[in-house]
């Protein structure tokens, strides 16, 4: 199934989850914050939310410094 994660067309499972996909693409999980179709997906429901065909994603990586 075809996603657009952060601007980029994405082949990627049928039935995936946010949690798998960050991890199919090595995204760091403890530092990320994630948009699904213009809304902010909680980090409780990764493990259960499916994605669909189509799906856009933003993925936000917080990095710290000063």
């Amino acid at each position: 199934m075809k996603i657009t994660l952060n601007g980029e067309l994405k082949e990627c499972p049928d039935g995936i989850t946010v949690e798998k996909l960050l991890d199919l693409y090595k995204i760091d999980k403890n530092r990320t914050a994630v948009e699904l179709n213009l809304q902010v997906v909680p980090r409780k429901e990764h493990s259960s939310r499916i994605l669909k065909e189509a799906d856009v994603l933003e993925v936000i990586t917080f990095v710290g410094g000063g």
